[in-house]
C-alpha cells in the first residue's frame, strides 16, 4: 500500500471493502478492493487468486480496467480504475424508471 494514499472508503460488502486511493506514482485516483484472506481456507484463497487472474486478462472498453494486485498483512488488494460516475447499478437507479436513450447504450 506504499504506492497509494487512502482517500475514503466508498463501499463495503461481505468479502471486503472498496477504498478510493490516490497513486503516489502518477497522481491518479484508483479503487482498491481490500479482501481479508487471513481467515479464508486455502481453497478460498486460491479461488480469490484465480479471480484476480481472470480480472487481469479482461480487456474491454465496458469493463473497469484492472491495474494490479498484491497481498499484504493478511489482505488481498485489487487495484482497479476509478469510475467517477459510479457503477452501472447506480446509473440505472438514477434513471428512476426512465429508459436510456439508444445512443447511451450502443
Amino acid at each position: 500500500m506504499d504506492k497509494y494514499v487512502r482517500l475514503q472508503k466508498i463501499g463495503e460488502g461481505s468479502f471486503g471493502k472498496a477504498i478510493l486511493v490516490k497513486s503516489t506514482e502518477d497522481g491518479k485516483q484508483y479503487v482498491i478492493k481490500e479482501i481479508n484472506i487471513s481467515r479464508m481456507s486455502n481453497k478460498e484463497r486460491e479461488e480469490s487468486r484465480r479471480e484476480v487472474a481472470v480480472l487481469a486478462n479482461m480487456k474491454h472498453p465496458n469493463i473497469v480496467q484492472y491495474r494490479e494486485s498484491f497481498e499484504e498483512n493478511g489482505s488481498l488488494y485489487i487495484v482497479m480504475d476509478y469510475c467517477e460516475g459510479g457503477d452501472l447499478f447506480k446509473r440505472i437507479n438514477a434513471q428512476k424508471g426512465i429508459l436510456f436513450q439508444e445512443d447511451q447504450v450502443s
